[in-house]
């Protein structure tokens, strides 16, 4: 089952990423703390489960539901169209109304309120000063860790700055997350409780995290924007070297090393063997990577006999062009 967001007209999108640590300390804790496995790394969970402590476990059971997509925009506050930094949003959730975070919930669940939620309505006020403390105490573990990814961080929003420029954006929102395909106008995502939204007017907002490589979240109902939370693409976990400036690696910026290789190796057809050779890696690496840059528009395949050949298209052809300006 997935969820859908229309954008018919890309290009009449305005897009902004925002870096909001809050957001990626929520990821990491119903990662860590409640049992939504999304692949964060070992070192990661010992320095949360080392942060929290003993944490409020009616704050925990909130958020431990994996089938469910219940997590209401107060565990977000603030305009997420600018960056946040944690401090401030901790600060917003302990002088939050009580009443806000039960009116949030009645609203997004129609009054049938899962059970987990329920002592959270109960006594909103406690649930709200527990969830600032558990943020603002992974927070001050993590922070070293989103230190050193800083410059990842960077890196991800000149991507998303290069492929605006380039009119590849779609080839962004392709490859946002392995679970995650933009075709034909339409973004999706799986999904327990599937739906369509469409974009209409609202400005997209994209939020990389330091989070598990399966991490995914989103807000797509939102009346002013839409925003969109995922793990960002370049490891966390070492500081990457300065980039050169050959279209090799102005591509790599767009949608990956690997696949700005097979780009531009395909000048003319190469077979699916000769790429892998040619990249030093498995077979199936190459059918994943070519699987992403055809529904891109980039390349296609043909079979001559037993081999399969990879063709760079007039749209791929004309990408390269760009970035070799």
């Amino acid at each position: 089952m997935r969820t859908h967001l229309i954008i018919e007209r890309l290009d009449r999108v305005p897009v902004t990423v925002t870096l909001t640590p809050g957001l990626s300390m929520l990821a990491l804790i119903c990662d860590v703390l409640a049992g939504r496995d999304k692949g964060a790394p070992e070192r990661w969970r010992q320095l949360v489960q080392s942060a929290a402590g003993t944490p409020d476990e009616t704050v925990v059971r909130s958020l431990a539901a994996p089938g469910s997509s219940v997590l209401p925009d107060v565990l977000i506050p603030g305009d997420v169209s600018r960056d946040l930094d944690v401090s401030t949003q901790v600060e917003m959730l302990r002088d939050l109304p009580p009443d806000v975070l039960q009116l949030e919930l009645h609203s997004m669940t129609n009054g049938d309120l899962p059970p987990r939620w329920r002592p959270a309505m109960k006594a909103p006020r406690r649930w709200l000063l527990g969830y600032a403390d558990l943020l603002e105490q992974v927070w001050s573990t993590m922070l070293p860790e989103w230190q050193q990814a800083r410059t990842s961080f960077d890196r991800e929003v000149e991507r998303v700055a290069v492929a605006s420029a380039r009119g590849a954006l779609d080839v962004v929102l392709d490859d946002l997350h392995d679970d995650c395909t933009f075709r034909e106008g339409k973004w999706s995502l799986p999904d327990f409780e599937p739906e369509e939204f469409s974009i209409e007017s609202k400005g997209l907002v994209l939020m990389p995290m330091l989070a598990g490589p399966n991490s995914i979240m989103a807000r797509l109902d939102s009346p002013d924007v839409v925003w969109i939370g995922y793990p960002l693409p370049h490891s966390p976990m070492t500081v990457p070297t300065p980039r050169a400036k050959s279209v090799e690696e102005q591509l790599g910026f767009l949608f990956g090393d690997a696949r700005a290789t097979i780009l531009i190796s395909v000048d003319q057809p190469l077979s699916m063997g000769v790429l892998a050779r040619r990249i030093k890696c498995h077979p199936s690496v190459i059918t994943y990577h070519c699987n992403r840059l055809e529904s891109a528009g980039l390349v296609t395949r043909r079979r001559d006999g037993r081999e399969i050949y990879v063709h760079r298209t007039a749209r791929g052809a004309a990408l390269l062009d760009l970035f070799s300006s």
